[in-house]
C-alpha cells in the first residue's frame, strides 16, 4: 500500500480526526440555544453510530437530517430530563447546606434519597439520546428504554459514567482539556460512548448486527437467525423498527 494512499492508516486516522472536529463544532454550534442541546446530542449518537455501522455518507448532511427528524421528540425527551436534572442538583447543594448547619437525621434521608434519585437521572441520561437515534418509540417508552438499559447493562453504565467522571475532572483541573473538549472532544467521547453503546443495542435488535468492509450484514444477520434456531442466542423479544 502506497503511502499517499487514501487508504494508509495514517491518513485514515487524520480523516477521523477531522470528523470528530466535524462533529464537535456541530454539536456546540446547534446546542447554544441550550433548548436545541437534546436534539444534537440525538443528531451526534446518530452520525457516531452509523459511522460504527459503516452506513455514513456525508457528516454534515447526516448530522443535520438526524438533527431535523428527531428534533421535536428529542427536545420533549431534553427539556424536562434538563429541569429535573436542575432541582435534583439543586436539592444536592441544599440537603448539604441543610446538614452542614443542622445535621439532622432528615436532612440526612433527603440527601441520600436525592443522591438516588441523581444517579438514576444521571444513568438515564447517558442512553436516552442514543436510544431516541437508533429506535422508533415514543418519548415515555424511550426514557423507559433508556432507563430499563442502564439497569440490564449495569456494568456498561458504569464504564459510561466512569469515563464521564474521567471527563469532568479532567476539565476541573486543566484548562487544557475543555479546549480539548471544544475543538475534537465532544466528537471523539461520542464515539467511544457510541462503541459501548452499540455492544448493548445489537443485544436487543438484529438489524444493528456488525457490517463487513463493503457494510453489508446479511452473513452475520443469518448467522443470528441460525443460532437462534438451534437456541443458541435467546430471542430479546420483538424488534423494534430502526431509522
Amino acid at each position: 500500500m502506497s503511502f499517499f494512499s487514501i487508504d494508509n492508516p495514517v491518513f485514515r486516522a487524520i480523516s477521523r480526526v477531522g470528523d470528530f472536529f466535524i462533529l464537535s463544532f456541530l454539536v456546540l454550534i446547534t446546542g447554544i440555544p441550550l433548548i436545541t442541546l437534546g436534539a444534537s446530542l440525538t443528531a451526534l449518537f446518530d452520525v457516531c453510530i452509523k459511522i460504527l455501522r459503516k452506513r455514513d455518507e456525508n457528516i454534515f448532511k447526516d448530522f443535520f437530517k438526524s438533527f431535523k427528524s428527531n428534533f421535536k421528540q428529542a427536545t420533549l425527551i431534553w427539556v424536562p430530563m434538563a429541569v429535573v436534572g436542575v432541582v435534583l442538583f439543586v436539592g444536592l447543594w441544599f440537603w448539604d447546606m441543610r446538614i452542614e448547619i443542622d445535621g439532622d437525621f432528615s436532612s440526612r434521608v433527603f440527601y441520600a434519597l436525592n443522591v438516588g434519585f441523581l444517579l438514576v437521572w444521571t444513568a438515564i441520561i447517558h442512553y436516552v439520546f442514543a436510544v431516541q437515534a437508533v429506535f422508533e418509540n415514543t418519548v415515555k417508552a424511550t426514557v423507559k428504554t433508556a432507563f430499563l438499559m442502564s439497569l440490564k447493562h449495569f456494568p456498561n453504565t458504569i464504564i459510561l459514567l466512569a469515563c464521564t467522571a474521567a471527563l469532568i475532572y479532567g476539565c476541573m483541573i486543566s484548562p487544557v482539556v475543555i479546549a480539548f473538549l471544544l475543538f475534537v472532544g465532544v466528537g471523539l467521547f461520542g464515539m467511544i460512548y457510541s462503541v459501548r453503546l452499540l455492544v448493548v443495542f445489537r443485544k436487543h435488535n438484529d438489524a444493528l448486527a456488525p457490517a463487513d468492509d463493503d457494510g453489508n450484514n446479511e452473513p452475520i444477520l443469518q448467522l443470528i437467525k441460525n443460532k437462534k434456531e438451534k437456541g443458541e442466542r435467546p430471542d430479546y423479544g420483538k424488534s423494534k423498527v430502526i431509522k
